[in-house]
């Protein structure tokens, strides 16, 4: 179907708790250039609270920080390296999926003009 585009959402799971998704990806992108959470979390209209464990949920997970502290008391965040890989990876997952979803799309639907 010619201008019709696949939708779809993807995250990742442990035991049917979401650990990751679009929102994560969006946070730790917010994080590194804002150099906050606290920043980001605003700027993304979620609690602080809420970042955070979503944030050490994943960080439990794969047992490794996505964020360090930059400087002293209160100065901020970065991402670490592993945040940065994960971001990096998530976004190219996203990248081949959407790649393969709207190949699925074409082939499944080439007999609707």
């Amino acid at each position: 179907m010619q201008g019709v585009d696949m939708k779809y959402k993807f995250w990742l799971e442990k035991n049917g708790d979401i650990l990751f998704g679009s929102g994560g990806a969006v946070l730790l992108e917010k994080i590194d250039a804002l150099g906050s959470l606290s920043g980001a979390s605003k700027e993304l209209g979620m609690s602080y609270r809420r970042a955070w464990g979503r944030l050490k949920k994943l960080e439990e997970t794969i047992g490794d920080d996505l964020v360090v502290k930059v400087g002293g008391n209160k100065k901020g965040y970065r991402l670490s390296e592993t945040g940065r890989q994960f971001l990096t990876s998530y976004r190219e997952a996203e990248k081949k999926m959407d790649e393969a979803a709207q190949n699925i799309m074409k082939h499944c639907f080439d007999w609707v003009r």
